[in-house]
């Protein structure tokens, strides 16, 4: 019906145009003549139509079979099957398919055209104990899972501001806290346990150092990676930024090459602290290089790292550290090596060897946290001697079999002349933990599986001894969406926990009604983006 109504249009525009034709031609055509000339244009403009239709057939067959590069290269940009959401979702049958636009390529071309991206982590769950509310002990010590008992969040925000020429700017910001599970109510306030920090601001840039184009350098509030032992959840090698400058990834020689100087002040307490309150501000700062990625063999990589933290003192800190009023705050250094492995079948093996003396020794001998940390959460205090702590840790996971995977985290401390947080100074320790984490895989998005732990800690000064012990069984199934332990996420987790302190000798720990053992069950999200 169109293409007749199309048709009577032509012939009316082509009658018109002879009727209006100049009178000298039109006396010397006969009226069969005039007619077959409006034939003849009819034909051609019908040909003319054809001709268009088929061309723009072709662009349309070149269009729907262009190569989609996920699909060639077999590539997913997200585990997460939900992300994908098509624009063509159906097709005429024997049709070629129309090209899919999914989430994952709109995120990407985000990041890459507009510079914008947002990563974020948490975990949130309930739980409940056999005496009320359920009670961490010595997570560091005996693992995470069914001990967590907060929710923690991470979220970074970064925005490429530059990108010619080969040089790049990104400012990021990232925020961290806590979100309380206790009340309904979630304030963020300094007495509650809703927190919320700037844990960086910085600018970050690649291609400004002509000696470095390849390398990442930065200013601001940053510090360089941490390395986390998941398992325990402290970190065995970080440094605590106020703010600082470094450079990442400068490739010099086999390895690669990270530099960082950073802020890290402390508030050094005075040694009638426990009445008086008095803290003192003291300057400091740390120096730290780290030398990664050095290949022994095809799977193989090592690392060599070393830090020191010295105080920045004024007249007037000097001055009180002098008379005896306020603890002197020593220089500290922390160094070592980390050796990486990857298995065929993607599991991993991480060793690492380090040691550290006075307040970075200190945190070597926390049953939880363990962080090598310059201050106690920015807090100074205790009479360092120079003392020294060594570990050796073990971390990773391995596939027993397609069906079966575990996780383990096996720790081994020894310290000398240290002051201890809770044992006092020239403290003599030593310290075995051990976690576990086998698994049974059902199928990519399920698995059961058991996290074991148990540790063992003696200090010893002033010629008493102080054990303290303890172990724990969790009993869990995970909906997940891989079947690594450590490297795939979100999760949500059901479990049963067993609890149980064999000697509180260091920290005097007890559970709800002076007990020394506590059971719970909950439910706990873990996820990252």
């Amino acid at each position: 019906m169109i293409n007749k109504k199309h048709q009577l249009k032509w012939i009316a525009l082509l009658i018109s145009s002879a009727l209006v034709s100049g009178s000298a031609a039109a006396a010397k055509l006969s009226v069969e003549q005039r007619l077959e000339l409006l034939e003849k244009a009819l034909a051609e403009n019908q040909q003319e139509l054809q001709t268009t239709k088929q061309e723009l057939q072709q662009y349309k067959t070149r269009f729907d079979r262009q190569p989609d590069p996920a699909r060639e290269t077999g590539t997913v940009a997200n585990n997460n099957s939900a992300d994908k959401t098509d624009v063509a979702t159906s097709a005429p049958t024997g049709a070629t398919p129309a090209q899919e636009v999914t989430l994952a390529d709109i995120t990407q071309y985000v990041k890459n055209e507009l510079g914008f991206s947002y990563t974020g982590y948490f975990r949130s769950g309930w739980s409940s104990g056999t005496r009320g509310a359920p009670k961490s002990y010595a997570i560091g010590s005996l693992g995470r899972f069914g001990q967590e008992n907060s929710a923690w969040f991470d979220l970074e925000l970064s925005q490429k501001v530059y990108d010619a020429g080969g040089k790049v700017a990104k400012a990021v910001v990232k925020l961290d806290g806590n979100v309380g599970q206790q009340y309904s109510a979630g304030w963020f306030d300094s007495t509650s346990e809703n927190l919320l920090q700037f844990s960086d601001i910085y600018l970050t840039t690649k291609g400004f150092l002509p000696f470095a184009p390849e390398a990442d350098f930065w200013v601001g509030k940053h510090n360089l990676p941490v390395y986390e032992i998941q398992m325990l959840d402290w970190k065995s090698h970080r440094t605590n930024a106020g703010s600082g400058l470094g450079i990442e990834n400068w490739q010099l020689g086999p390895g690669k090459l990270n530099m960082a100087i950073t802020r890290e002040d402390v508030n050094a307490h005075s040694v009638d602290y426990v009445t008086s309150g008095n803290t003192q501000q003291v300057n400091a700062n740390s120096a730290e290089v780290r030398y990664k990625d050095i290949p022994l063999w095809d799977t193989a990589s090592l690392e060599m790292f070393a830090r020191y933290a010295m105080p920045n003192e004024t007249n007037s800190n000097h001055k009180n550290e002098d008379n005896g009023s306020y603890y002197s705050v020593k220089d500290a250094w922390h160094g070592g090596l980390i050796l990486r492995h990857k298995f065929s079948n993607g599991g991993f093996n991480e060793l690492t060897f380090q040691a550290a003396n006075n307040s970075i020794a200190s945190g070597f001998a926390l049953i939880s946290d363990s962080n090598p940390a310059y201050g106690y959460y920015d807090q100074y205090y205790g009479e360092h001697s120079y003392g020294k702590a060594f570990r050796a840790i073990s971390q990773g996971e391995n596939y027993l079999s397609p069906d079966v995977i575990m996780a383990h985290a096996l720790v081994y401390t020894h310290g000398n002349d240290v002051y201890d947080y809770n044992s006092g100074a020239h403290t003599d320790f030593n310290s075995v933990r051990a976690a576990v984490r086998p698994a049974y895989i059902w199928d990519t998005f399920n698995q059961t599986g058991v996290e074991l732990a148990w540790f063992d800690q003696k200090n010893k000064t002033g010629g008493n001894e102080y054990h303290e012990s303890g172990y724990k069984a969790t009993l869990y199934h995970a909906l997940k969406v891989d079947t690594s332990l450590l490297a795939s996420r979100p999760e949500i987790r059901f479990y049963g926990t067993y609890l149980k302190v064999n000697d509180n000798g260091i920290s005097q720990f007890e559970f709800a009604d002076a007990k020394r053992d506590q059971f719970t069950v909950g439910v706990q999200a873990e996820v990252w983006w």
